[in-house]
This record gives C-alpha cells, sequence and structure tokens, in this order.
C-alpha cells in the first residue's frame, strides 16, 4: 500500500491490480498502432521492390557494356572502311594516269595514234554537262 500527503490529508492508494486479458471484450482492448501483419506486407513489398531495382540495374548495365563493345567493333570497321577507301582512290588515280592509259592501249591493245586521214573533224560546239562531268 503506497501513502500519498495531500494538502495536511493522509491519502491511501490503492495498488492497480491488472486484468486478465482473456476477462476484456475484444472491443475494450487497446488496438496495435500498426499491427504485425501489415508491417510484413509492406516490409515484402519494400524488399520486393529493391530487388526488381536491383535486377533492373543489373540488365541496365549489362546492355552499357554490350552497347560499348558495339560500338567499339563499329569504330574498327569504319576505321577498315576509310583506309580501304584511301587505297581505293590512290588505285584508280594511279590508274587514271595519262602515259599508264597510253602504255596499256599501245602494248596491250595495239592501238596507235590515227592519221590525219582517218580523223574526222567535228563541229565545235557549247560543252554539255552531263553527269557531273563536262563532254
Amino acid at each position: 500500500m503506497n501513502v500519498r500527503v495531500e494538502a495536511g490529508r493522509v491519502r491511501e492508494r490503492q495498488a492497480v491490480r491488472a486484468v486478465p486479458r482473456e476477462s476484456v471484450p475484444p472491443s475494450a482492448r487497446p488496438k496495435a498502432a500498426f499491427p504485425a501483419g501489415r508491417f510484413m506486407a509492406l516490409w515484402s513489398v519494400a524488399v520486393l521492390a529493391t530487388a526488381f531495382a536491383f535486377v533492373a540495374h543489373l540488365a541496365l548495365r549489362f546492355e552499357t557494356v554490350r552497347l560499348g563493345y558495339d560500338v567499339g567493333h563499329a569504330r574498327r570497321a569504319q576505321r577498315s572502311l576509310v583506309e580501304q577507301r584511301r587505297i581505293l582512290s590512290l588505285e584508280a588515280a594511279t590508274l587514271r594516269q595519262a602515259a599508264r592509259v597510253e602504255t596499256v592501249a599501245r602494248g596491250t591493245l595495239n592501238m596507235d595514234v590515227p592519221d590525219s586521214t582517218r580523223v574526222v573533224p567535228i563541229q565545235a560546239r557549247d560543252a554539255v554537262r552531263t553527269a557531273g562531268r563536262i563532254r
């Protein structure tokens, strides 16, 4: 028993006994602020969302690395094609040289400069632009 003194009077406090839970009806029981079942459901959703975000991150990272390799292969192919084009343009310029054309015409094709009797003069006409060249 506890004794409490208030304004000159002695008052006895009675000890409060705990009431067994079974005797309190469910409607009178205090409700928990956050039930355990709801917590587990939200926690599970959070864990699944985190796992999904991690898997999505890994998939995007993998795709980025794969695209990087593809870009590297494409750049390598581009360099090869540019070099091949340079070589072919050099070869074409070499094949167009007048001295080479004359050598092939005289040696391989047995051509020669025509006699003046075989040359037919054509009237001079305005140069016509055809396919980007003047003919």
